[in-house]
């Protein structure tokens, strides 16, 4: 989830407590509500030397590790600051463990358990990364720091933090049950996606049928009963492209999102001696465009000849 939505949630968490709680205390509050995301500045270091810990969304992102670091903290400020140094832990957990109760809201895999597991949880109710979201929250930061310094009646500003409490707890309830209403109805080999906007989402499938291979995208809205084919695209069992999807996906695990994100679409495309196969991430689906991988195999000896990553374009793998 963005970073003004981490903030803003923060504000929204921490403010009721600003008169009850030492200055120490809501300060952590509010670091932590933003410091699991510290990741960010380490994930070149985790693909050079492919350390799990230090890459996105992965050894911050637990309530493990959040006890440890608020507890690290907390230890340091209470020494310096001769404060409580309970009140300060628990108010720099609540803060952490609202960063990362966030981000298990959304589409990509977080290890919630690390250390004691690697394995990753999602709730898949909200998109990782939501434009919409991210400029919504930009907006109300800014209003709400504004606010702050025109009027800073304590009394005024509660009321708007209110407001706000119960905008995003109606944004979120309302995530959460479209996404619960809609997959008790999917089958096994469907997925849902949500959208960019509150009521819309996607219905991802792959169906396996005596080898033979369909993956489809449909977009649609919750109270409509229209729907849009965004993709429909197959494998024959027979196919020589089998092999080397087979081949892509092994290589595909080497990547963060490919690892956390799982509703995968193959497209194939042939040059020579050379067979490009690039795999787009259905989660992260947005107006013909979305996250790829692009793997150049040689045809006869099947070694990889590249992998790229990147977000782009989809009428280019369309048209495949």
């Amino acid at each position: 989830m963005d970073i003004f939505t981490h903030l803003i949630l923060g504000i929204l968490t921490y403010f009721p407590l600003i008169l009850r709680l030492s200055p120490e205390a809501i300060l952590l509050i509010a670091v932590m509500s933003i410091f699991p995301d510290i990741d960010i500045f380490f994930e070149p270091i985790a693909k050079k030397y492919n350390l799990y810990f230090l890459s996105h969304r992965a050894g911050t992102h637990s309530y493990f590790m959040g006890l440890l670091f608020t507890g690290t903290f907390a230890l340091i400020i209470s020494v310096l600051r001769k404060t409580f140094f309970f009140e300060i832990w628990i108010a720099g957990f609540i803060g952490y463990s609202l960063h990362v109760s966030l981000d298990f809201f959304t589409a990509s895999k977080i290890p919630i358990f690390y250390p004691i597991s690697k394995k990753e949880f999602r709730i898949i109710a909200d998109r990782a990364i939501n434009p919409v979201l991210f400029i919504f929250s930009g907006l109300n930061f800014i209003i709400l720091i504004s606010f702050l310094h025109i009027n800073p009646d304590y009394h005024f500003f509660r009321t708007l933090t209110m407001i706000y409490s119960y905008i995003y707890l109606g944004y979120f309830g309302a995530r959460a049950i479209l996404r619960i209403a809609v997959q008790i109805q999917l089958s096994k080999n469907e997925q849902y996606i949500p959208g960019i906007i509150p009521f819309s989402y996607f219905i991802y499938m792959k169906n396996i049928n005596n080898g033979d291979m369909a993956f489809k995208l449909i977009k649609k809205f919750a109270f409509s009963r229209k729907s849009e084919e965004i993709i429909n695209h197959s494998i024959l069992k027979d196919s020589h492209f089998v092999p080397y999807f087979e081949i892509a996906e092994k290589v595909s695990q080497e990547f963060r999102f490919f690892h956390k994100w799982n509703s995968i679409i193959p497209f194939f495309n042939e040059k020579n001696n050379l067979i490009n196969i690039v795999l787009i991430l259905a989660e992260s689906y947005s107006r013909e465009s979305s996250y790829f991988l692009s793997i150049i195999l040689d045809k006869n000896s099947k070694q990889v000849i590249s992998k790229e990553e990147g977000f782009g374009s989809f009428k280019k793998w369309k048209n495949f």
